[in-house]
């Protein structure tokens, strides 16, 4: 089964069974820029409830336009062939915006629920995003946070670099935890991405495991099953790493545990030396 089938599987037997706490989520450093990649999300639950994202864009120096362009989790266009064009006006303005309006909902290529977006919003000003994510029955604009029947889940910043080393700093599996880790290549050139995995005690576990990550690519990987092993470790790090250190990825790592009902929300670690703002060029 594809890791992102078992995500949406496992989304769908624990967020259904009461509210969640989903953690906050470390945002990159500079994370106001023209160009952001932001994670899609949108499963439905059953009963006219969906685990699904907002975003709510706004421009604190001046009037800018974003088009925001998306892809599934095969690294597929979905949604307008243009993209959809979040206008800007006026400093202080916010627009809101959600799947729904990002016309991705209804294309018959976005099955699992899963992938990203990315937003260009062409030369200055730059742009910032908020995306929260919940459990809601209103899909309209920020209906998250406006409807008193949503469940919160978290909020956060959209992604503005890309780094060619970097990494997942702690996963653990006790308590029947499920760990999902999505990375995406935002730019136009494919690469091969390294993963190696140490326990907690710092032995590493075999050998690195190799993905190829088209350009643009999107892979999920569900930890430590990935790897193959037939006893893997409870938890552990795990260090990613492009050839020639080059930038390339920057993603996410989900984590469902049944106990408690909690799911946390990181993006992934990135190697300050190792990495470079999304530029205009390489945008879709």
């Amino acid at each position: 089964m594809r890791a992102t089938q078992t995500f949406m599987a496992i989304i769908l037997g624990v967020l259904v069974l009461g509210p969640i706490v989903l953690g906050a989520v470390p945002a990159s450093a500079g994370n106001m820029w023209f160009e952001q990649a932001m994670l899609l999300a949108h499963i439905p639950l059953g009963g006219g409830q969906f685990f699904t994202v907002n975003y709510a864009f706004a421009s604190p120096y001046g009037a800018t336009t974003v088009n925001v362009k998306c892809f599934n989790d095969a690294s597929q266009r979905i949604g307008p062939v243009a993209g959809v064009n979040v206008l800007l006006s006026a400093i202080g303005q916010v627009v809101l915006q959600t799947p729904t309006t990002l016309q991705v909902v209804t294309d018959p290529a976005f099955t699992t629920g899963l992938g990203w977006c990315w937003g260009n919003g062409g030369t200055f000003p730059q742009y910032n995003v908020q995306v929260t994510a919940g459990i809601t029955s209103d899909l309209t604009p920020g209906g998250i946070l406006n409807s008193p029947t949503s469940t919160f889940v978290a909020a956060n910043t959209g992604l503005a670099e890309a780094a060619g080393a970097g990494g997942i700093p702690y996963f653990t599996t006790s308590g029947g935890a499920s760990n999902f880790l999505i990375v995406v290549n935002p730019l136009n050139v494919a690469r091969t991405l390294s993963f190696t995995l140490w326990d907690a005690n710092g032995i590493q576990q075999g050998p690195p495991l190799s993905r190829l990550l088209n350009a643009p690519g999107f892979q999920a990987l569900s930890l430590p099953g990935a790897f193959g092993f037939s006893t893997p470790p409870t938890g552990g790090t795990i260090q990613i790493t492009a050839p020639g250190f080059v930038a390339t990825y920057l993603g996410w790592l989900i984590s469902v545990y049944p106990v408690g009902n909690r799911l946390t929300f990181t993006a992934i670690g990135l190697d300050e030396n190792q990495y470079f703002p999304l530029p205009a060029a390489a945008a879709p």
